[in-house]
């Protein structure tokens, strides 16, 4: 399909092929008929890209913020290349769209295929031929209202919840400062509601585009502008203020403040400096609002991504809801009037070249048309039966199924200098990173899907890298098919995921590799050579992970949160060091007992041969503290590993240090792990059952967080059961599982405890 694409290196605009973008939970998938440029948004976007590196770091001081705080944690090279691969990156613009409704995910039930829909949202209601949105930021198209006004919808909901800031009734007197689209809509949207408006901008053009509409407007320079403006309100002035320009000046704000009467209300819409002198808001006592966006909602992905909807007597007028009131009063907006100009997609460049024309030449509205037939190809069948895997006969082909910062950054460049591999296919949720990867790291194809890829037939192994609600989907699909699988952690989220991988896995014969990389890491299995056989272990591992944000995507219900997230590396750490097989875990949840919203655990696992992990994970920790520490206790020998970076051991009297610089974690050797796999090789550290014991006890952490004694870490899914060697069910005492003490280093086999 065709997507308007920006270069976020030079700020040049391309219209690019890219895969559809896949229809998931929640989300709707939408064929565009038009979409319309906002002229002020996308031009900064457009300018910022245009500048240099200095001009762009002038412009978001708080992306350089972020830059510094990498370097610290990674290094400048690192964090130089980092930088260079997202300026590489192209982007999609726009967020207001309308067009036809060909899927939906599974939760939406309000919207249906073949409905016209409005849909908003800067990296869902893109310029492209379609567009997958989430279910909150749809509204429907009534009847009569043709899909180009429709597009006009979320621009006019920006306008919309700055009326609603305003708090003002019908009747009311108010000043519109900043005539563009958002402008334009501003006052068409309080003359449908019966205010008494005026209009203020310095361009002359934007002055008679109101004009032309019916409007009172006058040029910013005009002499005596707020006693004309007063008189024209037989004296009085404005109840309340919207400054919807966009400019570094503080002018707007000082004129609204002329402007308004005692005690009004101002409200800031658009991108401008707010720092009016003190005199004119202190002695009328004015009230300074924001409008944030299209309303209520905006950048809650809780309610735009996860479909939660807000109670109606806090938060009658959410953005969805906005959307829907403006596509009501389009037939009131006179719409028409704008004179928007209408670009093919395939004249993108060219409509944004107009959008960067010198006044008075620039046009107001701006619309893209798409021709209505880009669709989604055919899914292939899957094969009815499983096939079984073979090492291939010569370069091992690897697929990836998602692409985002984490693989780029830690296994595709520790992959690629891997002998005996090329990279096959690459597929992704929203096709542009996809796009965008395949060309950096050299993968011969991009897919339309992951099931496209799937049914290619084109890799011997497929490496699941999707957002964690995917993961046991993904990691199943690809073992059935008889395709060697890497997955990153987490394998599942519930033990039914992990019995459906469990049984894909014993089917197919294909090896599999859960991306539990600190177990490969040089201090660990250092630390696991030196221990003796047979002896119970006492494991301390303390990690200080930080505070995440509260709106971080780990905290959506769907993600699983932390513990299923992040701390199942931990547990399989301890499970890795320790020979005999997990029995039973308790967990407390330091700041709160639901798994997903968890930051901080502590959890304590004990083992058939009495060996005892106890794991503290503080998510709150201030940053800068060292993050990981691993202490061990067993008979005749202590030991401890500081942040990967240092092994020490006490033994025989006698103390021995390793240093290992740059504290790796063990990625490099987990790659070239998955790649001596690929070539039918054991490796003791790809324990494939050990990888789904450390799964299987993550699950029951979480459900440990809601009781107050242990819970047993048996399995009781048939095929995880006989993964592990176990009966289902089996009682902790009766110790009818397999991984038994076993010996030092772990023998791995496909048959017996690895892959």
């Amino acid at each position: 399909m065709k997507a308007v694409l920006l270069s976020a290196r030079d700020g040049s605009i391309s219209v690019g092929e890219i895969p559809p973008p896949a229809v998931q939970w929640g989300t709707v998938l939408i064929r565009n008929s038009y979409s319309l440029i906002s002229a002020g948004t996308e031009r900064a976007t457009l300018e910022t890209g245009a500048s240099s590196l200095v001009g762009k770091a002038r412009q978001r001081p708080d992306q350089v913020r972020q830059v510094l705080n990498t370097a610290r944690q990674l290094g400048i090279v690192e964090t130089y290349r980092m930088v260079q691969d997202r300026l590489d990156r192209p982007m999609t613009l726009g967020y207001s769209c309308a067009g036809e409704v060909i899927a939906v995910g599974e939760g939406v039930d309000d919207i249906t295929p073949g409905m016209r829909v409005a849909a908003g949202g800067a990296g869902y209601a893109s310029h492209a031929e379609i567009v997958a949105v989430p279910r909150n930021l749809v509204v429907p198209v009534p009847e009569g209202v043709e899909d180009r006004w429709a597009a006009f919808a979320t621009v006019g909901a920006i306008a919309l919840h700055g009326i609603h800031q305003a708090d003002a009734v019908p009747g009311s007197r108010v000043a519109v400062i900043g005539l563009g689209l958002v402008g334009q809509l501003t006052l068409r949207l309080l003359r449908a509601y019966g205010y008494d408006t005026v209009g203020v901008d310095q361009d002359a053009a934007a002055v008679d585009a109101a004009r032309a509409g019916g409007f009172v407007a006058h040029v910013r320079t005009a002499e005596d502008l707020t006693g004309t403006i007063a008189r024209h309100w037989g004296g009085a002035r404005a109840d309340a203020v919207l400054v919807t320009a966009a400019t570094s000046s503080t002018d707007p704000v000082e004129l609204a403040g002329c402007l308004a009467r005692d005690r009004a209300t101002v409200v800031v819409v658009g991108d401008v400096k707010v720092a009016p002198s003190r005199s004119s808001y202190y002695h009328k006592e004015l009230s300074v609002r924001y409008s944030r966006s299209y309303g209520p909602g905006r950048y809650d992905p809780r309610f735009e991504e996860a479909g939660q909807e807000y109670p109606e007597g806090y938060a009658p007028w959410t953005e969805r809801r906005n959307l829907a009131e403006v596509l009501r009063l389009v037939p009131k907006l006179d719409l028409e009037g704008l004179d928007p100009r209408v670009f093919a997609v395939e004249d993108a460049a060219e409509a944004y070249r107009v959008l960067n024309a010198e006044r008075p030449r620039r046009r107001v509205a701006l619309l893209l048309r798409y021709p209505g037939t880009a669709d989604l190809t055919e899914p292939p069948r899957r094969q009815d039966e499983p096939t079984t895997w073979s090492p291939p006969a010569a370069e091992a082909r690897i697929a990836a199924i998602g692409a985002g910062n984490f693989a780029t950054k830690m296994l595709f460049p520790h992959l690629r200098r891997e002998r005996g591999v090329s990279f096959s296919w690459v597929a992704s949720a929203r096709g542009l990173t996809a796009v965008q990867q395949s060309r950096r790291w050299g993968f011969r194809s991009v897919a339309e899907s992951a099931v496209h890829g799937l049914a290619s037939g084109d890799a011997d192994c497929v490496m699941v890298l999707s957002r964690h609600d995917s993961h046991g989907h993904y990691a199943a699909e690809v073992l059935r098919r008889g395709t060697a699988l890497y997955c990153e952690k987490p394998l599942g989220l519930t033990e039914q995921e992990l019995d459906e991988v469990a049984a894909a896995w014993s089917r197919s014969g294909a090896p599999a590799l859960v991306g539990f990389n600190r177990r490969f890491a040089p201090a660990v299995r250092d630390l696991r050579a030196t221990l003796p056989e047979g002896a119970p272990l006492q494991v301390v591992y303390r990690v200080f992970a930080g505070r995440l944000p509260a709106d971080h995507w780990y905290f959506d219900q769907r993600q699983g949160g932390r513990l299923l997230g992040e701390v199942c590396h931990f547990i399989d750490t301890a499970n890795f060091l320790v020979p005999g097989r997990p029995v039973s875990v308790t967990a407390t949840g330091v700041d709160s007992g639901d798994p997903t919203s968890a930051q901080s655990v502590t959890l304590q696992i004990a083992y058939a041969d009495s060996s005892t992990a106890s794991i503290v994970y503080g998510g709150l920790t201030p940053p800068g503290a060292p993050k990981e520490f691993i202490e061990v206790a067993c008979d005749g020998v202590a030991a401890r590993i500081e942040d990967f970076a240092s092994l020490t051991v006490w033994k025989g009297g006698k103390t021995s240090a390793s240093v290992y610089r740059g504290g790796p974690k063990g990625h490099a050797e987990e790659m070239r792990a998955l790649t001596r796999l690929l070539r039918g090789e054991q490796v003791a550290e790809a324990d494939f059952p050990l990888a789904l014991w450390s799964s299987l006890v993550t699950c029951r952490t979480a459900a440990a967080l809601a009781t107050s004694g242990p819970v047993a870490t048996d399995p009781v899914t048939p095929a995880l059961a006989e993964a592990l060697g176990c009966t289902p069910g089996a009682s902790v005492a009766g110790h009818d599982c397999g991984r038994e003490a076993s010996p030092r280093p772990a023998p791995v086999g496909r048959g017996t405890s690895g892959v």
